[in-house]
């Protein structure tokens, strides 16, 4: 009763904070997204007399276009709204390419016999948990190459993710909570999966897990 009463109390705090990151991300799209429109819409409208007021103008529209692609890209961050238009496939290898150009970091990304129409609970639990092991790869690993793989198991989605980066010890405590594994620990234990990490100082790092796909509960 107690581990059930714990796993329903973890769900619950999940779903609380997605619902919060839907909230922003629609009130920084809409809000932000909308004022940068009709930026744009009334730079179109002038008329440049003058070279100057010509150049003026172009750069005025470049800084408009650099923002509605900032509000754009923050709020997808927040959010992923491409899961429900996508699919996880196409969505993590849009993600992980994009990290890749913007890091320079050799992402390789496998995806493969995994349901197309997934539990979206599921499928945002995946997601958030690349997220959070390519943020933490980003920030501490100094990694030049990571290997992500998903694939379906016996009815469980397998997911395999490992870099080539300085590594950590895994026994500091203080290392758990700064790199989230945590967070990871707990989007699992709420979906009734399982997960192992291993690393050590100067041998990378690897996270393997395991998400049941007919998974009901709520994140």
């Amino acid at each position: 009763m107690e581990a059930e009463h714990r796993k329903e109390l973890l769900s619950s705090n999940i779903q609380s904070a997605e619902d919060e990151r839907l909230r922003i991300a629609r009130d920084v799209h809409d809000e932000l997204g909308g004022i940068f429109s009709t930026l744009s819409l009334s730079l179109q409208q002038l008329n440049p007399e003058t070279e100057k007021n010509k150049d003026t103008l172009q750069q005025s529209k470049h800084l408009i276009q650099t923002g509605i692609n900032s509000v754009r890209r923050i709020s997808h961050a927040i959010i992923p709204f491409e899961l429900e238009l996508l699919g996880l496939d196409q969505t993590l290898s849009n993600y992980t390419q994009s990290v890749s150009t913007a890091s320079g970091i050799d992402i390789h990304f496998e995806f493969d016999h995994v349901p197309e129409e997934m539990n979206p609970t599921v499928s945002l639990a995946t997601y958030r948990i690349i997220q959070e092991l390519l943020n933490n790869t980003l920030k501490y690993a100094g990694a030049s190459s990571v290997e992500i793989s998903c694939c379906n198991y016996e009815g469980h989605l397998q997911l395999r993710y490992k870099d080539n980066g300085v590594g950590v010890d895994l026994t500091d405590k203080k290392i758990k909570r700064g790199i989230g594994i945590k967070n990871i620990e707990s989007r699992v234990l709420a979906l009734d999966g399982n997960v192992y990490f291993t690393s050590s100082p100067g041998q990378g790092f690897n996270c393997e897990l395991s998400l049941p796909f007919n998974q009901t509960s709520e994140l």
